[in-house]
């Protein structure tokens, strides 16, 4: 009689292409999806008394991808400035909606060229209310704004940022 953890390796196993499709699309930065999936193949058979295995595993196998994507995308964003983290999740948010998988490590080099090119108060305004945390009320108190101005400007920031971000990565779709 097999063992179970051989059971599961071969649960694993007849879904390798579900689970790398999975990694494929959560994986926080290109090149990460094989490490996501050696990693879910680790943990999966780690737990592997826990699991029923009679049962579809495809369920629990997609949540474990998630969750394994998720943590490599904190570890990854967690040396970044807070701002930069905010922001380059916002982008990512923003990635989700692609038809092409998204490329971080360009995206994020070009969010880096395109804060630079903006005006001092703008980036000022950035800093302040993603880096800073300062509530909207007080920053549009600071810079002689009203509430509702002050959020259209934010708004206004993070589209032009998009647009840059989507012009400076060569590839997009709407480029091709």
């Amino acid at each position: 009689m097999e063992s179970h953890e051989t059971r599961a390796a071969k649960a694993f196993l007849a879904h390798h292409a579900f689970v790398k499709g999975l990694a494929l699309r959560h994986a926080p930065w290109p090149g990460l999806a094989e490490d996501i999936l050696q990693q879910v193949f680790v943990e999966f058979l780690a737990k592997a008394s826990r699991w029923d295995l009679d049962r579809d595993v495809r369920p629990l196998l997609a949540g474990m991808t998630r969750l394994v994507a998720l943590r490599h995308w904190r570890e990854k964003t967690r040396a970044l400035p807070e701002a930069m983290r905010r922001l380059a999740d916002h982008v990512r948010q923003l990635a989700e909606g692609r038809v092409d998988p998204p490329r971080y490590e360009e995206e994020l080099t070009a969010l880096r060229d395109c804060l630079e090119r903006l005006p001092d108060k703008s980036r000022s305004l950035l800093d302040l209310y993603y880096h800073a945390e300062v509530p909207t009320r007080e920053i549009a108190s600071r810079m002689g704004m009203k509430v509702d101005t002050l959020c259209r400007a934010i708004c206004r920031l993070r589209e032009q940022l998009r647009v840059c971000i989507d012009r400076a990565t060569p590839g997009d779709a709407a480029h091709a």
